[in-house]
Formats: structure tokens, sequence, C-alpha cells
């Protein structure tokens, strides 16, 4: 979208209001985010109408879509929004007084094995900062790239795999290693084939649950390995939560592939025990990927290591 624009001539103090309309796409929420009345970021769209020629939000039967240049408009201008906030931040970053606020896209399996070792980290050091992390989606990439989330992290192959989700996911991206481990075979405690030994052909006859995001993407190393080398099993059931896995297992007779950690985690909690996987599965490798405009930003050099300490003591 070629446009060429005359700044002197803008009423920039119109942009937060554009940002928040294009993504809240209802006044009233971008008007309490704003802290403004509804009547004044009514009037403040109105001139924006006025200068794009555009209405730039329509009504659609009961609800509020983006025309064709809101949705262009959307996302270069979040990404604009972010860095002019990153300029008025002039002070240099110290995680002992800094009051930034983090989001992270992931997985629950993630969550529920850093969560706790960043949350002793961030009461130590960081007391002020708030890490928000939130499921992954498919839209993740588009939200890096905008500024709406701080980093994705995900296992090393749905990222630069020949499947991955997107072949410009790595655009303008950072991608560095944040942990390996294996993926196990967890059943009940009482399962007699985990004591017996699984053999491949025994544990591809058995049930099994797992993990499968969405039709689109299923976001599984799982899944994406016997997808690859042709391997069937019967899924008897398939959720979006790694967390519910374990669950399943110790009030089933399923078995599930968990990564090592998180068996070791649920174990203590639930009657499961885990072995070996049975087929051959590459290691779960998870990287982070954040955006290269944020090479040079000190909190995200701190979250970085953060991340890195606390994968640290979840695989220990």
């Amino acid at each position: 979208m070629a446009r060429d624009i005359n700044l002197r001539g803008v009423n920039l103090n119109l942009l937060p209001v554009l940002d928040e309309v294009l993504r809240q796409r209802n006044l009233t929420r971008a008007a309490e985010t704003l802290n403004l009345t509804q009547s004044a970021v009514s009037n403040s769209l109105k001139l924006l109408r006025e200068h794009f020629s555009d209405e730039l939000l329509v009504r659609d039967g009961r609800k509020l879509r983006l025309t064709e240049l809101g949705e262009e408009l959307r996302a270069p201008l979040e990404e604009a929004m972010s860095a002019v906030r990153r300029a008025f931040t002039p002070e240099p970053f110290d995680p002992a007084t800094s009051r930034q606020r983090f989001r992270i896209a992931t997985a629950d399996y993630v969550m529920a094995i850093l969560a706790p070792h960043l949350a002793g980290i961030l009461s130590k050091t960081a007391p002020h900062i708030a890490v928000q992390m939130l499921n992954a989606r498919k839209q993740s990439d588009d939200d890096l790239r905008s500024g709406r989330i701080d980093m994705v992290v995900a296992p090393k192959r749905m990222i630069t795999g020949p499947r991955s989700q997107r072949t410009d996911y790595l655009e303008g991206a950072v991608v560095a290693p944040l942990l390996s481990e294996r993926l196990v075979c967890i059943g009940h405690k009482d399962d007699p084939d985990l004591h017996a030994g699984l053999t491949p052909q025994r544990y591809l006859d058995r049930a099994h649950a797992g993990f499968f995001l969405d039709f689109d993407i299923h976001a599984s190393l799982e899944q994406f390995h016997l997808g690859e080398t042709g391997t069937a099993q019967f899924d008897r059931i398939l959720t979006s939560s790694f967390s519910t896995l374990p669950l399943i297992v110790a009030n089933s007779d399923c078995l599930a592939l968990l990564p090592e950690s998180m068996a070791r985690l649920a174990m203590k909690h639930l009657p499961i025990t885990y072995a070996p996987s049975p087929i051959e599965m590459p290691p779960l490798e998870l990287v982070m990927v954040w955006h290269r405009r944020r090479e040079r930003d000190q909190g995200m050099a701190w979250l970085v290591d953060a991340l890195r300490q606390s994968a640290k003591l979840a695989v220990s």
C-alpha cells in the first residue's frame, strides 16, 4: 500500500485512536482503553474517515468489521505504535524497577514447566515486571510482527520444518534455542504393558491420547512425526491442551507422549508412570522467536535470559 503523506498535515493525535479502533473493532472498548469518552472516539473516527476517504469500520449485522483499507492499515499501524512507545521510554532497562509487560505465545505444556520457575525469578529480581503467557494460535506470527506479542516459544520443527504454517514465518525474525528434551510414553502406573516393556507394534496397537491444536495446524511433534513417517495409531481422544493428557491417562487405558519434564511433574500428583518412547521420536527442541527490530531491546535480552534460566531449572 503506497501512500505519499506529508506528516505535517496529519493530526498524529489521531493515531492512537485509529490503532485501538482497528484492534478492538468496538468504539466502547477502544474508548475505555484510551480513557476517552465514546463521543471523543467517534469524533476522531469521523476525522480519520475523512482523511482516508474510507469508512475503515462498517456495521455487518450486529458486529463491526474492518474495510479492506482498515485491514491493510492494522498491522503496519500496530508495528509503528509499538516502535513509538519504545522510543518514548528513554530510561535504560533495569529489571529491579521496570514495570514492563511481556506477552509470550506458547503451548500450555511450556507454561506448566516454565511459569513456576519464571515466577520465582520475577519475584527475586524483577518484582514489578509482568509476563502474560497466551495460547499460541495460527495468527501468532502476525501478532509477533505487529508487536501485539513479544515472543513465540514453539517446537523448532513447527517453525522451520517443511510443513511450517507459513513460508514467510521467519521473515524479520530471530530464532534462538531454549531447551531440548526427549518425549516419553506415559500410562497408568499399573499398566502391564509399561511394566513388561512395550514393543513398537504393541504401542501402536494401543489407544492413545494426543495433542492437536486445530484443523489448520496441529502443532504437535508427535502428529508431525507420524504424518512424515506414514505411521498409523489409534487416537481415541485428541485435545488442544497438553495438561489434560496426564489426567486422561490416569483415568483410562490410553497411552500418551509427553515431554519428560512434564511427565515427571505429572507423576507427583497423578497415578501415572512413564518409559522411553517405544517408537523412535526426535527430541523436542523448543525455540524462542522474536522480531529482529527488538535485537537491541534490553528488556527482550533480559526476558530471553530469564526464560533460559527457567528452562534449565525445568529440565534439571
